[in-house]
């Protein structure tokens, strides 16, 4: 499959999607997932609670009947809904798509330009592009998409046995149809699969199988009907350089609120690089390779961007995320059809600063002082909403 590439040594990363009826040329573009903005130019300016809509130009080269042809393409923001897409592309190939045509992205190396392909399902390729990027096929069809690095297609990396079983043992419990939960309450969609692939659920460790980590979650819709996550999700909890409150206590003495009804003095919000109602905000410094938490103005605490690398690639190495339709069945037990998974590694810190940057990403503060003591519930860095939870990933496939 590598061999369509005409400029293959420049390739960086590869996109592969399943394109959908209403991804053509120009008018609606192409959608991109948000595991594959990483793509593409970052827009410097955007700012998520201003009503705007951003694009920056870049190039892609398509081989049409003509020959190898560049166009000024163009790397939208939408922010009604919120998406991005790429637009003016090729009519040629893209308005006149069989159904259940795969598009082909390599990014070049260093700079915003890309080797674009259709693969129609009567190509010889195609079965090949399909699973080489594990691909679910629907009947005669592929669906989903996927990125990955182009050094691991040409080295065979990607190839992961442990996933290949995991992906087979989903797929044998997908086609038992409804399976009612072994255990009540949030815990059991993840309980309950864990138990069916034969994960000992009383091992102190965190699940996981043969070293890829499982999580799982429940949808009100059926994988047809699904719309994005939403709410806010918990990569890791970090405590801070103190820096000027010297500790805890001085934290919450010298910037907590009285809380009359609790009679304790606390400090609980989201700090991200907007300043909140309290006057917290994030400043991400580069070049000192810190991230300062400041509060109208002053640097109170930092965080050094090697440690947070640290935690962040010790706690997401490689994933498995499984989604689940629930429901409740004729006796009020809730029971789960398992119908989808996205696997990810190579957790991305480049990305994790950008999110940080688009004001997605921020640290929470819930710390208390009362009769004398000091308690928190951690020091939190959480993503906004969980739907950008897949852009921290180099890696991401949707297998089934």
């Amino acid at each position: 499959m590598v061999k369509i590439f005409k400029n293959l040594t420049q390739i960086e990363d590869v996109f592969c999607k399943a394109l959908a009826p209403n991804d053509d040329s120009g008018k609606h573009g192409v959608l991109i997932p948000v595991y594959a903005y990483r793509m593409f130019p970052e827009f410097i300016e955007l700012n998520s609670e201003i009503k705007k809509n951003y694009e920056e130009s870049i190039f892609t080269y398509w081989n049409e009947e003509a020959g190898f042809i560049e166009k000024q393409s163009k790397w939208k923001h939408y922010h009604r809904y919120p998406e991005r897409r790429i637009t003016n592309l090729s009519p040629e190939l893209l308005n006149k798509k069989a159904e259940g045509s795969l598009l082909i992205v390599g990014k070049y190396k260093g700079c915003f330009k890309y080797e674009c392909y259709v693969i129609s399902p009567s190509s010889l390729i195609y079965t090949e592009a399909g699973e080489l990027f594990r691909l679910n096929k629907k009947e005669e069809y592929f669906v989903g998409s996927a990125i990955l690095p182009m050094i691991e297609i040409l080295n065979g990396s990607y190839n992961n046995e442990a996933l290949e079983e995991l992906v087979d043992m989903l797929k044998d419990i997908n086609s038992r149809g409804f399976v009612e939960t072994m255990k009540k309450g949030d815990t059991g969609v993840g309980f309950t699969f864990e138990s069916l692939i034969g994960i000992n659920a009383n091992s102190e460790k965190t699940p996981d199988y043969k070293g890829i980590e499982i999580k799982c979650s429940r949808s009100k819709q059926p994988r047809e009907k699904r719309k994005a996550s939403t709410g806010k999700q918990t990569l890791f909890s970090l405590i801070p350089n103190w820096n000027i409150v010297g500790n805890r206590r001085g934290l919450v003495e010298q910037y907590g609120h009285q809380d009359k009804v609790r009679n304790r003095l606390g400090l609980y919000c989201t700090i991200k690089v907007f300043p909140n109602s309290y006057g917290w905000y994030l400043e991400v410094n580069e070049s000192e390779q810190r991230i300062y938490v400041c509060n109208y103005g002053k640097r109170v605490m930092f965080y050094e961007m090697n440690d947070l690398r640290y935690v962040l690639e010790s706690k997401h190495k490689e994933s498995f995320f499984v989604t689940a339709y629930g429901r409740k069945n004729d006796i009020g037990n809730e029971e789960f059809h398992y119908d989808s998974a996205i696997y990810c590694n190579k957790v991305s810190f480049e990305e994790f600063l950008t999110l940080i940057k688009e004001n997605l990403m921020g640290v929470d503060f819930a710390i208390n002082l009362k009769n004398g003591k000091v308690r928190d519930h951690g020091f939190l860095w959480r993503l906004e909403n969980r739907k950008y939870l897949l852009r921290l990933f180099k890696n991401v496939q949707e297998v089934f």
